[in-house]
């Protein structure tokens, strides 16, 4: 069943997007049906992320592959064998040629994106905290 969506909240969202025609609105199809199951895979996958250590390691493999022993002189050799197997299992990275790791298909997909969500959440939380603060100096 459509919904209308208010045009002063689609401006405020992307501004201009309503005069360039260039605006497409799609329903989540999977929400009702999936939610759950997409909340708690998604929430796995962020545990993974959001640990230090882990992206550590990571964030070198965006640009290229890595050797375990390039990991170790960083990280406490315990810590990389660990968080290695939690981000092979979870598919986040591969290991082609024995000692030799690299982001799979999918950690080329959700590493990027992930950061990309940080930031933008860092930013409208910086935003909002300006937004308050002028706020209650207006008081």
């Amino acid at each position: 069943m459509p919904e209308a969506i208010a045009p002063d909240l689609i401006e405020e969202e992307a501004p201009g997007a309503l005069g360039t025609g260039k605006l497409q609105i799609e329903t989540l199809g999977w929400f009702e049906d999936t939610l759950e199951r997409t909340l708690q895979q998604t929430l796995r996958t962020i545990e993974l992320l959001v640990n230090e250590t882990r992206m550590r390691m990571l964030a070198p493999l965006l640009q290229k592959s890595s050797l375990k022993r390039e990991f170790r002189a960083r990280i406490n050799p315990k810590l990389v064998y660990h968080n290695l197997t939690a981000l092979s299992e979870a598919g986040i990275v591969n290991e082609p040629v024995e000692g030799t790791f690299e982001l799979s298909q999918l950690g080329k997909t959700v590493l990027p994106e992930f950061i990309a969500f940080l930031e933008k959440t860092r930013k409208t939380l910086d935003d909002y905290r300006r937004k308050e603060v002028k706020s209650i100096g207006r008081q």
